[in-house]
């Protein structure tokens, strides 16, 4: 009989969409920008950078998603008229012409959270991953000609107001603060927002998360691929704080090396994957960390290297693990064609092509004009999927059909139960000590193996301890 049935819903979210104007006066397009809820902002600093925010939004259904992104692309139709009837142009962040250099900049996503508890564990989550979320949505620098900029985020690359997240074991106030003196010591800036995933409250009291550490999508596909995957992330979490789990302590050393290897490489990226216990040889004694950090330098350089995981591996696997999220989320494979077609048409022989960044490239070698109608293109073009998939389904369509055919499968049967069930790796980590302390207390095989050890130590004690006695009698006996 069934008692209750819960499904986890999606929470309202925002995000601040960047682009570039060239050749206009900023102020002035400013002022002729604001259209419904949109609201056009310039970006101090930056070069022509302006800033779309949007106010919290509902996005946690497909037709929700399709009306809002069809209101966004009118709203770009209307600046990109504007800017070309002033004489200049409207282009996505990092797309440099002949005339005007690429500007770069990214997309900031804020996702509403029900509690502090899920709160913490949305900012421990992401941290988490932040290092294939770089892979996933970081850009390099489009040039004249159609040359590549192979660096995986020419954006973070260069960025001096980004630190790598903290673990968050609470979202006191108190533990904020103690958070706020380590970045001090440590960066000497004592700002939360300088970090990649932050937390945070708006001025009506509703708690937030903001993860500030995604490339600007060059397309709306790829920014309704973004905010389709942190919201799902946002679903995980909450999903996880039912089960009253939460997320394990990346160590900071690691977080901090991965993300730097995704900056440089993308998704071409090795990153280092963590053990989940340390190894410990009969030469050390069983001492394990201890000897290790007493290791001379020249052992430390003899040491075996990291082991390490493809990047699009682990991101493939990330996408897997939110499957029952985005079936919640009623999302199509066509919706994040923009990580799954860069994520498994390589695999199938198509290395040229596969991500948004390969089709302005193409477009740039055919000249500014060509590149310029990519660009509009990109902005105006509310579908799915939008340009990307449209290339794919005219070139590649056998490969295409095989990658989102697989994906609405995986989607489609995913089991509800299993992911509720099962932990990731870096909870089992978090949670190993707990459970290797109370298998001597609790049951178990593990458990009653330790106890009738620990029971047999103490009986063979006991008899040990009694024949000393009876022996020392009998000499006493002797020389009396």
């Amino acid at each position: 009989m069934l008692v209750s049935l819960t499904r986890n819903g999606a929470t309202r979210q925002r995000f601040d969409k960047a682009f570039v104007v060239h050749g206009v006066d900023l102020e002035a397009m400013t002022r002729a920008s604001t259209v419904g809820r949109l609201r056009v902002t310039q970006v101090d600093g930056q070069r022509g950078l302006l800033v779309c925010s949007q106010p919290m939004s509902w996005l946690g259904t497909r037709s929700a998603r399709d009306e809002e992104y069809s209101a966004l692309a009118e709203a770009f139709k209307r600046w990109t008229e504007l800017a070309e009837t002033a004489g200049g142009a409207l282009v996505p962040t990092a797309v440099g012409t002949k005339q005007y250099g690429g500007v770069l900049g990214g997309d900031i996503h804020t996702i509403e959270v029900l509690s502090p508890v899920e709160q913490e564990v949305l900012c421990n989550l992401l941290r988490t991953h932040v290092p294939v979320l770089i892979s996933l949505f970081g850009r390099g620098v489009g040039m004249p000609g159609g040359h590549r900029d192979r660096i995986g985020s020419r954006w973070l690359a260069e960025s001096r107001t980004h630190l790598a997240t903290r673990f968050l074991a609470s979202t006191t106030g108190g533990h904020l603060e103690r958070v706020k003196a380590e970045l001090r010591r440590r960066d000497g800036v004592a700002l939360l927002e300088r970090m990649d995933v932050y937390p945070g409250e708006d001025a009506d009291g509703t708690l937030t998360v903001t993860i500030r550490c995604l490339d600007s999508a060059a397309t709306l596909a790829g920014t309704r691929a973004q905010v389709l995957m942190v919201a799902a992330l946002a679903m995980y979490a909450r999903r996880m704080v039912r089960g009253g789990r939460r997320t394990g302590n990346m160590p900071q050393r690691l977080l901090e090396e991965n993300r730097a290897r995704a900056i440089a490489d993308g998704l071409r990226a090795r990153l280092v994957v963590e053990d989940a216990q340390p190894v410990r040889s009969r030469s050390d004694g069983g001492k394990g960390t201890a000897s290790r950090r007493q290791a001379t330098p020249d052992q430390r350089s003899n040491r075996a290297e990291p082991r390490t995981r493809p990047a699009r591996d682990i991101a493939r696997e990330l996408v897997r693990s939110l499957a029952v999220e985005l079936r919640n989320l009623d999302a199509g494979a066509e919706e994040l064609a923009a990580v799954l077609l860069a994520l498994d048409l390589p695999g199938l022989g198509i290395t040229s092509g596969a991500s948004e960044a390969d089709l302005f490239a193409r477009s740039a070698k055919d000249g500014d004009a060509s590149l310029l109608k990519q660009c509009r293109l990109g902005l105006t073009d509310p579908a799915p999927g939008g340009p990307l998939l449209a290339w794919g389904n005219q070139t590649a369509a056998s490969q295409t059909s095989i990658v989102l055919e697989s994906w609405r499968a995986r989607i489609a049967e995913a089991d509800s139960a299993r992911p509720a069930r099962k932990q990731n790796r870096d909870d089992k980590r978090s949670g190993q000590r707990t459970r290797q302390g109370n298998r001597g207390a609790s049951g178990g095989r593990g458990g009653a193996r330790g106890n009738d050890r620990a029971r047999a130590d103490e009986t063979r004690k006991g008899d040990q301890r009694t024949r000393h006695s009876s022996r020392r009698n009998e000499h006493r006996g002797t020389d009396g």
